[in-house]
């Protein structure tokens, strides 16, 4: 057997508009600084989890490790999952390190989706989500199916899209501090309702950017860094998918359907294996696609009571200075999308809070922290708690 498995290093390429560079090439870029934050090198790596591009080669790991340099790995393996795949491929990581079956494992993912040749929603939409024989033809596209999330909420619990705007100007409040984030500038709750509409009720200001970027992070067996105090240690995981086209997740099934989420399995799941409740995360970093994804999580997940996400954030205990910070790098509304990597970076900033490492964005107590994963208009899930593995 393996010794306990920890993250041992972060990296994260620039973020935004990048026509400057390829997708192979800002996405070796967080690989290295990873490794480097790891204290360890390519031929160190003997396994690696590759989230590629969603309109690339399914080989696309055997072009990135061949960049690299590594010809021969014991652990390889891609996820197509969305925004969760990161989550999901985290417990996959460690179960090979606890397993014995590799030492240090990589976990990467980039994409270009602002400059690239295939950016935009239509991409997104055929090649990303949903039904391509009785969805799509008809005009359907990623913003559409949020919507019609965001709508069934509003008409089930008898709120305005006001709940939502709250969302943004939460998140906003954080990126102001993060000199990385893409749109920092503070926006109120009217901003957000006077923005251009998307997708009714969703506004442009409640919808996620679109960029190019990366991100990437080492799983290693404890003890194994260059510096031991930095490892950041696994308190609990959870998984949950339901359906996928959205008749049959309107639908639902049991407890279950387009505004009850399967998440709080995947989260009872997480909180179980940690010992702990909700309240006792210090810091939340819940993706946020939409706002209206965040809403759905921090309800399923037991933050907050059914239909009251908007006025939960609006008390201020997920401000910077509140209770409970959530999604202090700015997310994906504030900071940056950028595709297929972008379920990466709320770990990221996880991670970075546990070490007291995040600058600007740094909560004040970060002991215990909680991110999620989320991909497939809120039907696949990844619920992952963290600590110091030195505590």
């Amino acid at each position: 057997m393996g010794k306990k498995a920890v993250i041992s290093g972060i990296g994260e390429s620039r973020l935004g508009k990048l026509p400057d560079q390829t997708m192979l090439e800002f996405t070796f870029e967080a690989a290295k600084k990873a490794c480097d934050d790891a204290g360890i090198t390519f031929q160190d790596l003997d396994g690696l989890i590759l989230h590629p591009a969603f309109h690339v080669s399914p080989r696309y790991h055997i072009y990135m490790t061949e960049m690299m340099g590594l010809y021969c790995k014991t652990y390889c393996d891609t996820t197509q999952m969305g925004g969760a795949g990161f989550g999901a491929a985290l417990e996959r990581a460690k179960g090979a390190v606890e397993s014995g079956q590799s030492r240090h494992i990589l976990i990467l993912g980039g994409e270009k989706m602002a400059t690239g040749m295939a950016s935009g929603a239509a991409m997104m939409a055929s090649a990303g989500a949903h039904n391509l024989d009785f969805e799509y033809p008809f005009g359907a596209t990623v913003p559409s199916y949020y919507g019609m999330l965001a709508q069934r909420y509003l008409y089930e619990y008898g709120k305005g899209p006001e709940t939502f705007a709250q969302v943004a100007v939460t998140i906003r409040k954080h990126a102001h501090r993060n000199p990385l984030a893409y749109m920092r500038d503070l926006i109120t709750v009217d901003d957000v309702l006077n923005s251009r509409m998307v997708s009714e009720p969703h506004h442009l200001l409640d919808c996620a950017l679109v960029s190019d970027g990366a991100g990437a992070y080492v799983v290693s067996a404890q003890g194994t860094s260059k510096d031991p105090k930095r490892e950041v240690g696994f308190l609990g995981f959870g998984q949950a998918q339901s359906f996928y086209h959205m008749a049959q997740l309107a639908r639902g099934y049991g407890d279950h359907d387009l505004i009850h989420s399967v998440i709080d399995v995947a989260g009872k799941r997480a909180f179980g294996e940690a010992g702990l409740k909700p309240e006792d995360m210090d810091v939340i970093e819940i993706y946020d696609s939409f706002t209206s994804t965040v809403v759905i999580q921090l309800e399923d997940l037991g933050f907050c009571g059914r239909g009251e996400a908007g006025e939960w954030l609006a008390s201020g205990i997920a401000d910077p200075d509140g209770a409970q910070p959530m999604t202090t790098h700015g997310g994906l509304l504030s900071c940056a999308h950028p595709g297929a990597s972008g379920g990466m970076h709320h770990i990221i900033e996880a991670v970075k809070q546990v070490r007291h490492e995040a600058g600007p964005t740094q909560a004040k107590k970060a002991d215990v922290v909680l991110a999620t994963s989320v991909s497939a208009v809120a039907s696949n899930f990844a619920v992952t708690i963290l600590n110091s593995a030195a505590a």
